[in-house]
């Protein structure tokens, strides 16, 4: 298993020093334990707080890559798997509005299980604003790169991953719909790696940690047309 940067760990990774701005968290009043009224979930959601520093599964903002701006969605996988619910769509909707509204490009730095059981039906949803938000995005010429971290799988990989124009992936991620617990028993393991989906042309490249500022630069200079000539 590849080691798993948590989102800060990854925005330190890839933004230059000092950059990073996180954006403002939209304000959302939820019942007790949540829509559903799910028993525990307020405090599964307190303890992944108190392990992680963070408020929700992503953290979002603006940042220069190699000295180009754009908006970085960082998925923390240790706040309930990366999850997303409600307040997790709050996060990614104004962070494509905000990168819409700057004529910025956006990068998903995505390490999930999918949907948050916790919210039921509802949580399923965001999928849904969040492929619309990608495709107003398209729509408005602006260039999505994603970085398929471990793991990226469910809603997380079908829409922020398989949707965006260019898509990397991070050596030995696992990289699927369907998530380790949810496969056909005997379904072949290697199946469900970053490099298995470069080989099936469902992601673009494989980058190294340590490479991977500068091809993001690289590619946020060439989509964003700073790399001409």
């Amino acid at each position: 298993m590849p080691e798993r940067l948590s989102a800060r760990e990854t925005l330190a990774l890839v933004a230059d020093a000092d950059s990073f701005r996180e954006l403002p968290a939209p304000a959302r009043r939820s019942p007790p334990d949540g829509p559903l009224g799910w028993q525990g979930y307020d405090a599964s959601r307190a303890r992944a707080a108190a392990r992680t520093g963070e408020q929700e599964s992503v953290v979002c903002g603006t940042a220069s890559v190699e000295g180009t701006r754009a908006v970085l969605i960082a998925f923390e996988f240790g706040y309930l798997g990366g999850s997303l619910g409600e307040r997790t769509g709050d996060r990614l909707e104004a962070a494509y509005v905000h990168a819409r509204a700057h004529r910025l490009p956006v990068v998903p730095l995505i390490a999930t299980g999918g949907s948050r059981m916790q919210e039921g039906m509802l949580a399923l949803t965001q999928l849904q604003r969040v492929a619309r938000q990608s495709a107003l995005t398209r729509e408005a010429g602006l260039p999505q790169i994603a970085v398929l971290r471990d793991p990226t799988t469910g809603g997380g990989w079908a829409t922020l991953g398989a949707g965006a124009d260019i898509v990397l992936a991070l050596p030995g991620a696992q990289v699927g719909f369907a998530g380790s617990r949810v496969r056909p028993p005997d379904t072949d393991p290697t199946a469900y790696t970053a490099e298995s989906q470069v080989t099936w042309g469902s992601a673009d490249a494989v980058v190294k940690p340590a490479d991977l500022k500068q091809t993001l630069g690289t590619w946020l200079r060439l989509l964003t047309g700073r790399g001409a000539g």
